[in-house]
Formats: C-alpha cells, structure tokens, sequence
C-alpha cells in the first residue's frame, strides 16, 4: 500500500504474472507504471519543490517508462506551478548518471570524508 508496494519490480510481477523485462510490449503495464510514479513526483513536488529529480532503480530500466512518466507528471501539474524548471522535464526528472553505482560511490565518498 505504499509507493514501493505498488511500483517496484515485484508488484509489477505480482501484477501481471511476469517480470518487467518480458513485459516491454504491453502498454497498459508502463501506463500504470508511470501513473504511480508520476502521482508520487507531482505530490513530491508540490510538498518539497525539489530543485532535481531523480529517478532509478531496475523498473527504470524501461526505456519507454521515463517520458510517460514526464508526460504524465506535466499533465497532473495542469499548470498549476509554473517554474522554470518545470518547464523542461527532461532535465528535471532524470535517470541517474553513475550507472546504478550511485549507492556505493556514495558511501565511499561519505568514507573519504570522514578520514578527512
């Protein structure tokens, strides 16, 4: 009943009996997919107005799922912020850049610090 709960890779195969990666071919999968997500970001941005999002994990290895989940994000704002930002989502809502290493490159990084 939670975000994960509905939009990680195992509800996804709880949903519909398969793994995401053997799905890519069904729209209505990636439809519901992008509209957790994008009721989630839309509340993450009108609650924090975060300067970035960033958005990972193995469903967004679904290359048709990052610009529905834009597509969608624009339509549920409805206009409703207008920033300028906002206004490319392309560099808003992005995958992240350090090829799913983001976890321990940052604890290595906290690490350096810390022996700093």
């Amino acid at each position: 009943h939670c975000l994960e709960g509905l939009a990680a890779g195992p509800a996804i195969e709880e949903r519909w009996g398969a793994k995401g990666n053997t799905l890519a071919d069904r729209p209505e999968v990636w439809e519901l997919e992008a509209h957790y997500l994008a009721y989630a970001i839309t509340n993450y941005i009108l609650m924090l107005s975060p300067e970035k999002i960033i958005v990972g994990g193995g469903v967004m290895h679904q290359e048709q799922l990052l610009p529905l989940v834009r597509s969608k994000v624009t339509e549920m704002l409805g206009g409703y912020l207008v920033t300028e930002k906002l206004q490319d989502m392309d560099s808003y809502i992005v995958l992240p850049s350090l090829d799913d290493n983001q976890g321990i490159l940052g604890a290595l990084k906290l690490g350096m610090d810390a022996l700093a």
